[in-house]
């Protein structure tokens, strides 16, 4: 059965979100298996600072070159092919640093699953190239944790200050109307977004 609890609030919380709710399909934001968990954090490595189209297209062109995301198949793969692929000096050098982090134990799924969301941002950081942006992500999308926002995406700025005004900040209505899934209302703010802010006959909410 469909747990509509997250959607029943956030439609509660502001008309807003209702809206979007009313508007867009729902998403399904749920944990990824394990052994799913570096595919997860490469993709958002290859994402870090690129619009989702653009990102799209690296993550297709890597994934033709190397399959599928797993440290052994970043390792095995030279690093002018995967530069060819479309990522960049950096990202190649942070790709590969993930993969030795994974072959090392200094990450280790079962323990990312069973830590809290602060812990896995501390672990994941001490991971050359892997930031707090890239450690939300995942927790997001690799493990699905319901209420993460992440305060320094531009998009969810973005977004935003274009729902609710420049003078609102975005974290502030994010926790007082959002919480506790930061997450999905992320979700639906990053999808008007890609959406390039349609119409939604949306009330002012300030």
């Amino acid at each position: 059965m469909v747990n509509t609890q997250p959607l029943d609030h956030l439609a509660n919380s502001c008309e807003v979100m209702a809206a979007f709710i009313d508007a867009y399909p729902a998403p399904i934001i749920g944990p990824v298996p394990e052994d799913k968990y570096f595919d997860s954090l490469v993709a958002s490595i290859i994402g870090q600072q690129l619009s989702v189209k653009a990102a799209a297209t690296i993550e297709g062109r890597v994934r033709d070159l190397v399959g599928d995301f797993t440290p052994e198949a970043i390792t095995n793969t030279p690093p002018d092919a995967l530069r060819a692929a479309g990522l960049s000096h950096s990202k190649v050098a942070y790709v590969g640093h993930l993969a030795d982090a994974f072959h090392d134990g200094t990450i280790t799924p079962s323990v990312l699953t069973a830590a809290p969301d602060a812990e896995v941002i501390s672990t994941l950081t001490t991971v050359r190239g892997v930031g707090v942006w890239t450690a939300e992500m995942f927790l997001i999308f690799g493990l699905g944790r319901p209420d993460v926002w992440s305060a320094g995406d531009l998009g969810l700025k973005k977004g935003v200050h274009a729902l609710f005004g420049e003078e609102v900040t975005p974290i502030e209505v994010a926790t007082e109307r959002w919480s506790p899934y930061r997450s999905l209302a992320a979700w639906y703010v990053w999808e008007h977004s890609d959406r390039g802010y349609p119409e939604l006959n949306l009330p002012t909410a300030r």
